[in-house]
């Protein structure tokens, strides 16, 4: 049963556009260099030498319901402390603006910039015509494989989900 505050954002804000067509579940996916918030610029290939990668993909810090997400995900990594692996939030904001952000609101996963869209277009979750990406998630293992696909707004059974996938993909590597 949903509570009030999810009826109500699922009223307001349906989150998922059915007709944007994703990458998909063991497709591997060309390397891409990440403009990252600790001021690195690393590649996927060189993050997931530590384990698989999440990939979480909002619309950007200045949505209510991204804020919201991003507060649970903060507490959901928490969890993940102990485990190998990286949790990236893509926004199509700029990095001065995410840092702006962060200063605010600090958080333990990092986030990527990705203003010219080319990994939201790549990943196949930017809303036409907009600019800006609907709520999506990915979990990239070490070859470069995606193992899960969610798109849509994340609430605690959805973590339950990533994390066991971020599990057996951990015993598999």
């Amino acid at each position: 049963m949903l509570s009030i505050r999810e009826w109500f954002m699922q009223q307001i804000d349906p989150g998922v556009n059915k007709k944007t067509d994703s990458l998909k579940v063991d497709q591997t996916i060309r390397d891409y260099r990440l403009q990252l918030s600790s001021n690195q610029t690393l590649s996927i290939k060189e993050i997931v030498r530590d384990g698989p990668l999440l990939l979480v993909f909002i619309r950007g810090t200045w949505c209510p319901f991204c804020n919201i997400h991003l507060k649970n995900l903060a507490i959901w990594v928490e969890t993940l402390k102990n485990k190998r692996g990286t949790v990236i939030v893509v926004s199509s904001e700029k990095l001065i603006t995410i840092k702006r952000w962060l200063a605010y609101n600090p958080v333990g996963f990092l986030f990527a910039a990705d203003p010219d869209y080319e990994l939201m277009d790549y990943f196949g979750v930017r809303i036409p015509p907009n600019q800006f990406s609907q709520a999506a998630t990915f979990l990239i293992d070490t070859n470069l494989t995606i193992r899960l696909v969610y798109k849509g707004k994340r609430n605690p059974a959805s973590f339950e989900i990533i994390e066991s996938q971020w599990e057996e993909v951990l015993t598999q590597s």
